[in-house]
């Protein structure tokens, strides 16, 4: 996974003061183990810290606590294992994350769903406001233009490079034996699991705590009628008889033990926070088990080539210096500021979009920069006229262009 430095980089200009309030405190599968971060994880989302606005990101690589703090507080007493991220820094770092550039994927394809679930929950729960709420809605606004041209050359997903990692180690069955595979959870990762090993000619149990949700995923596999579909409880009931067993759950329940092993020792890929696999049947399995942390850290293959990486980290930092701007404006209740970095950002954004997916050459971009420039200008030139003269114009702007 490419390291993202936790630097505390101050803004340009004199926003420092709102921007600084800005914090996200992080712990990835760089810094601790699995059952530490599901710990943090728990002891964080009990946490009654009082911030205004936070939100917090959980996933099988990462916890990651954004909050916008009151002007001279700090994030106390958090654990060690986790470090913090301040104004632009923190802004960049929320940006990386919902693009996957953080990522043990580079622009892996989950994240931003997970970063999205996240915000609404959050939302849903009435933990954000207006900053945190701009601040995602932009993070999640690139990582979704991230996924719409960055192409690839290698492993789009965590379910990508655990496929390959049992495809390479499929070499010593006998020839002509179809491998078969017990993929135990039907969430986003364990359908993705399922589909990978099926498309790649394994005969697939997909076990589920519901009967019908196996059914579901089952269905939807190719060559259904080569697979079959089974409850955890029965599926894990005895023995196993499978070449791989994946399993990507969470919540624990019943766990892969020594006792499944008798007889055999499959590949078993375990991506569930916690762990599915007791420790007496991780230490019989050995180098035949690849769990969520080893599969964190793993650099077999890049997810992007170099040129695009650096490509798009640079647009973080830009993403970042944009909200940080829009921050200053927020607080300088200054309402023509307000409306023409309101309609810049979204000129600036369809500029952006129409570079990424056109063929049009440095000379045309650039006639259409200055024709959206000279447009944009004379639209808010009478607005802007009135503005002036208007001592409720900050509120009306907000309420008319809904800024917060």
């Amino acid at each position: 996974m490419p390291p993202v430095p936790h630097r505390q980089r101050r803004a340009l200009g004199d926003h420092g003061t709102q921007l600084d309030r800005l914090v996200v405190a992080s712990a990835t599968v760089r810094d601790v183990d699995v059952d530490a971060r599901e710990m943090l994880a728990a002891a964080l989302d009990e946490r009654s810290d009082g911030h205004a606005e936070r939100v917090l990101l959980h996933t099988c690589h990462r916890v990651e606590l954004i909050a916008f703090i009151g002007a001279g507080e700090t994030l106390a007493d958090l654990p060690d294992a986790m470090q913090q991220s301040v104004g632009l820094a923190a802004a960049e770092r929320v940006m990386l994350v919902a693009a996957g550039l953080d990522s043990a994927v580079l622009a892996e394809e989950q994240v931003l769903g997970q970063v999205r679930d996240a915000y609404r929950s959050a939302l849903g729960r009435g933990q954000t406001g207006p900053v945190t709420n701009e601040l995602l809605r932009r993070a999640i606004r690139f990582g979704k233009r991230v996924r719409s041209f960055a192409q690839p050359v290698g492993d789009r997903s965590l379910a990508d490079r655990a496929g390959r990692w049992v495809e390479r180690r499929l070499g010593d069955l006998a020839p002509g034996h179809r491998p078969r595979a017990l993929v135990i959870g039907t969430g986003e990762m364990g359908r993705a699991l399922a589909t990978h090993f099926a498309a790649h000619g394994a005969a697939v149990t997909v076990a589920s705590r519901s009967g019908a949700r196996a059914e579901d995923c089952m269905a939807t596999l190719s060559h259904p009628e080569r697979h079959s579909a089974a409850r955890i409880s029965d599926a894990l009931a005895g023995p196993l008889a499978h070449d791989v067993v994946a399993i990507a759950v969470r919540g624990g329940g019943i766990r892969l033990d020594a006792r499944h092993l008798n007889g055999r020792t499959p590949l078993v890929v375990d991506l569930s926070t916690p762990s599915m696999v007791t420790a007496d049947a991780a230490a019989r399995l050995g180098e035949r088990l690849l769990d969520i942390d080893r599969l964190g850290v793993v650099t077999e293959a890049r997810g992007l080539s170099a040129d695009v990486e650096r490509r798009l980290r640079n647009e973080a930092l830009v993403e970042a210096a944009g909200f940080a701007a829009w921050l200053e404006v927020r607080g300088s209740g200054d309402a023509i500021a307000m409306l023409r970095a309101h309609g810049e950002e979204v000129r600036r954004r369809h500029l952006e979009r129409l570079r990424l997916r056109s063929s049009l050459d440095d000379e045309q971009l650039t006639a259409i920069e200055a024709m959206t420039v000279a447009m944009f200008g004379e639209l808010l030139h009478g607005p802007t006229v009135r503005l002036r003269h208007d001592p409720d114009a900050a509120a009306r702007v907000r309420e008319v262009f809904g800024i917060e």
